[in-house]
C-alpha cells in the first residue's frame, strides 16, 4: 500500500509490532521521503506525523529534566510539567513564529521532542524524536508564578525531519537570535541521554502510562527538556527577530522568525 500521509504511516507502524527498518521493508509502495529506515525527510516546512485533524494531537512538555541549563547546574527534585496545546499550534522549519496578543515577554528553549503515536489497543508507541523550540511567556511566568502553565500556550516549533530512533547519548545543540543584522544573543549546550536527570522513559511513563487519557490515533507530541534558554538569560524576544538553532550531531535545525 501507499501511504496519503506521514500520520498514516505512524499509525500503521504503531499497530505493527515491528521494527520501523522491518515495517517500511514490508511495504510494497512508500513515498520517498520515508525510503530510508534510519531516519523519515519531510518537506519543509511539514510538522512529523501530524494527522489532518490537529485536535488527535497534543503537545507536553516536561521542565528541569536536564543536569544544567545554560551552563548552571539545575538541582534535582525540580521537575515540573505544562500542557503546550493541541496540534494546531505547532509550527515548522521556516514558518513565522507568532505569540498570542497578549503575551508578555517571548522566550525560546532548545529540546528534543519525542513523538509518540496510541495505537488501537491504547498503548502509546514510540515514534522517534526531533529538535524543538519550546516557545512560551517567560514574562508571564516570572511575573505571575501561578500562570506558570499558562504561560506554555503557545506554538512549539519542530524540525521537519524526524530521527526514527531512541535519543543519542550526547549530542552538542546552539541557538542564537540575530537582531537588525547582528547576533544579539547567542548560546551552546548539550542535549541527549548523559545530559537528562530524568530518561526519556520516565517522563513517558509519567505521561503515557495511565489507561484511557489518549484514544487510539491520537499522535502525542513530548517536549523532554531543554540545556538551553533565552529567558534564563533574561533575554526577550522583539518583533523581526530571527531564531536559528541546530543540533550539531544529529544534524537538525530550526531557522523561524519572530514577529507579534
Amino acid at each position: 500500500m501507499a501511504f496519503a500521509s506521514s500520520y498514516e504511516l505512524a499509525f500503521g507502524y504503531a499497530d505493527s509490532g515491528l521494527t520501523w527498518a522491518d515495517y517500511l521493508g514490508k511495504q510494497p509502495a512508500r513515498t520517498p521521503e520515508w525510503a530510508e529506515a534510519g531516519g523519515g525527510r519531510r518537506a519543509p516546512g511539514t510538522v512529523p506525523f501530524l494527522p489532518d485533524t490537529p485536535s488527535m494531537a497534543a503537545v507536553y512538555s516536561f521542565g528541569y529534566t536536564h543536569a544544567s541549563v545554560n551552563g548552571k547546574p539545575v538541582e534535582k527534585g525540580g521537575l515540573d510539567f505544562y500542557y503546550k496545546g493541541p496540534g494546531s499550534l505547532l509550527l515548522a522549519d521556516g514558518d513565522r513564529l507568532t505569540g498570542s496578543s497578549w503575551l508578555s515577554g517571548g522566550g525560546l528553549e532548545v529540546e528534543y521532542c519525542a513523538i509518540y503515536c496510541i495505537d488501537t489497543a491504547g498503548e502509546a508507541v514510540y515514534l522517534g524524536y526531533t529538535l524543538a523550540n519550546d516557545f512560551s511567556d517567560a514574562g508571564l511566568r516570572t511575573a505571575h508564578r501561578n500562570l506558570a502553565n499558562l504561560s506554555k500556550l503557545h506554538p512549539s516549533v519542530l524540525s521537519s525531519e524526524v530521527i526514527l530512533g531512541d535519543l543519542p547519548a550526547s549530542s552538542q545543540v546552539s541557538a542564537s537570535i540575530e537582531r537588525d543584522g547582528a547576533v544579539a544573543w547567542q548560546r551552546t549546550g548539550t542535549l541527549g541521554r548523559q545530559a537528562m536527570i530524568y530518561p526519556r522513559r520516565l517522563l513517558e511513563r509519567l505521561l503515557l502510562g495511565p489507561r484511557n487519557i489518549f484514544q487510539p490515533g491520537m499522535i502525542v507530541y513530548l517536549l523532554l527538556g531543554t540545556s538551553i534558554s533565552s529567558h534564563k538569560d533574561g533575554f526577550e524576544l522583539r518583533d523581526a527577530d530571527s531564531i536559528t538553532i541546530q543540533d550539531h550531531g544529529a544534524g537538525l535545525a530550526l531557522r523561524n522568525d519572530f514577529f507579534n
